[in-house]
């Protein structure tokens, strides 16, 4: 998991790749998208396998340890 990406730009930032896709895949979408070096280190530490959709794998970036990480609409920025 990431100490300081938050899932949701995750998620916005994979969008346009198509799902089903397996972490490989996600993270050459990554790689080939010009992510930030945060996102690509986030989507590094997923588990391997295979995710049905942009917030599927965002989810898994979410730092539970990390109670002050920014998740959900209350972390938007209005």
């Amino acid at each position: 998991m990431s100490n300081n990406v938050n899932p949701i730009d995750v998620e916005q930032f994979l969008k346009g790749l198509n799902f089903p896709a397996q972490k490989d895949e996600i993270v050459k979408y990554a790689n080939n998208h010009h992510a930030s070096d945060s996102i690509i280190n986030a989507i590094k530490t997923i588990p391997d396998h295979e995710y049905r959709s942009a917030a599927d794998a965002a989810r898994e970036t979410y730092n539970k340890e990390k109670p002050d990480q920014p998740y959900g609409l209350g972390s938007c920025d209005d």
